[in-house]
């Protein structure tokens, strides 16, 4: 029973506030003629009637644009640095003793490592 009290108290301070507020709301229906578009505003207005067709437009136009602007190169692109390539270790020089750092880049090659295991026979 409070509860019915409490559902017949909101449901009468509902209706008079609602009454309230409708006696001060104007009610703006387009009862007018339609406008007449001219120019740019005609083109677009006779594919896309509607005012949210034409924010739609416009939204996507600036997304594309904004998109567009993003993805385009924002400066001078940097050439790749080459590196030279190592000379190939001397095939005919003096082999390296093998405490030195320069002997591995020499066994790397194979006519090297032959001619080191060659000198160990």
């Amino acid at each position: 029973s409070i509860v019915i009290t409490t559902m017949n108290a909101l449901r009468s301070t509902v209706r008079l506030t609602s009454r309230h507020l409708n006696q001060k709301v104007q009610k703006r229906h387009a009862s007018g003629a339609a406008p007449q578009w001219t120019g740019i505003d005609k083109v677009i207005r006779d594919r896309f009637p509607e005012d949210w067709q034409v924010s739609g437009l416009v939204l996507g136009g600036y997304a594309t644009l904004i998109t567009i602007a993003l993805l385009k190169p924002s400066g001078a692109v940097e050439e790749p640095v080459v590196v030279a390539a190592k000379p190939a270790a001397d095939t005919t020089g003096a082999m390296p003793s093998i405490d030195d750092a320069e002997f591995a880049e020499f066994i790397e090659n194979e006519a090297n490592l032959n001619k080191w295991i060659d000198s160990a026979e």
